[in-house]
């Protein structure tokens, strides 16, 4: 049976271990050669199908070893704990990829390996401009903040994507994470981060 229609806007904070800006935005190659990153999102509205999304909390984390198209990726999503039943079937589903979404549908294809989804505590702050933090559990911690010139004075670099695909419109920021889950083990600081609001449908981002 096909997945219902679906749809959210929501906040969202991604980050990973490239240098300021990510490469990967503007279809070049990653700072490292390898993608190692995530994000949270905190909806504000949506739904799947008669299913109200308001409120929840949700993350992913993707492991390349190399380039993503080059696939054999390591993931897995996370749902917040106080996520009702029907929400967090939704999600599972979402994050599966078997409701489409673009780049949620198109990760999942590309990961080798991907690990059940985890319902755990998940929290996410964002607290000033520029300023976000968030903890999934504990397995994952990540926060930023604005970007600076070396005398400390601050900068807001905005993207502005119109075919992006995780989000058409971000502000860049400084981000440091850690993930410990499994064998995606990593620790970053200095590295891309970017606060967004997004908006997506079965067809992927559509704002």
């Amino acid at each position: 049976m096909a997945a219902p229609q679906w749809e959210f806007e929501a906040d969202y904070f991604t980050f990973c271990n490239c240098d300021f800006g990510c490469p990967c935005n503007f279809n070049a190659r990653p700072t490292q050669g390898n993608c190692r990153g995530g994000g949270v999102w905190l909806v504000h509205e949506g739904h799947y199908g008669t299913t109200k999304l308001d409120g929840v909390k949700f993350g992913l984390f993707y492991w390349f070893p190399g380039l993503i198209e080059d696939g054999n990726g390591t993931a897995r999503g996370y749902i917040d704990r106080g996520a009702t039943p029907p929400q967090r079937e939704a999600f599972d589903t979402i994050l599966s990829g078997k409701a489409g979404g673009g780049i949620l549908e198109i990760f999942h294809a590309l990961a080798s390996k991907w690990y059940p989804t985890l319902v755990t505590d998940i929290q996410f702050l964002l607290k000033g401009e520029g300023k976000a933090w968030m903890r999934i559990g504990d397995v994952m911690e990540g926060e930023c903040d604005l970007l600076s010139y070396p005398d400390g004075k601050t900068i807001k670099p905005t993207f502005s994507l119109p075919h992006g695909i995780e989000f058409k419109t971000g502000l860049a920021t400084n981000a440091k994470w850690w993930i410990k889950d499994e064998e995606m083990l990593a620790r970053h600081e200095n590295v891309y981060g970017a606060i967004c609001k997004v908006q997506f449908n079965e067809t992927g981002c559509i704002g």
